[in-house]
């Protein structure tokens, strides 16, 4: 039952990724940090970090891989630090400071770089 409830979770991570990814576009002088592009990489972590609740639960649970907390703590390296960062750049984007707000978007697709590709290397489902 506890296998079928995370099989259940992850289909419903991945198909909600779907509608959502984590496209890695960096902001530029000519391609400017727009609310738009912000509110697509927030919905997009929510989407991500909704999956990892999802692998935590079933770590809690004992149904997932045996190193599913080493994998959590890998990966929490990461989204501990884009929520400040996303305020930062909710800020610049609102007040249409582009050179501070393109900083700090680079800073976020960054880190979201590589925390996909530390939780694709751990073989955890991200949902997108």
């Amino acid at each position: 039952m506890r296998k079928l409830f995370l099989a259940a979770a992850m289909v419903a991570t991945i198909a909600l990724g779907g509608c959502t990814s984590l496209q890695l576009i960096t902001g530029s002088t000519s391609n400017p940090v727009t609310p738009e592009r912000l509110y697509q990489v927030e919905n997009a972590m929510i989407v991500a970090v909704a999956g990892l609740n999802a692998y935590r639960q079933s770590c809690l649970k004992g149904v997932a891989d045996v190193n599913c907390r080493k994998n959590i703590a890998a990966i929490q390296v990461y989204t501990r630090r884009i929520p400040p960062l996303l305020t930062q750049a909710r800020t610049f984007v609102r007040n249409n400071d582009q050179v501070n707000a393109i900083v700090v978007y680079n800073q976020i697709m960054t880190l979201i770089a590589n925390f996909k590709s530390t939780a694709a290397a751990a073989g955890v489902p991200i949902g997108g």
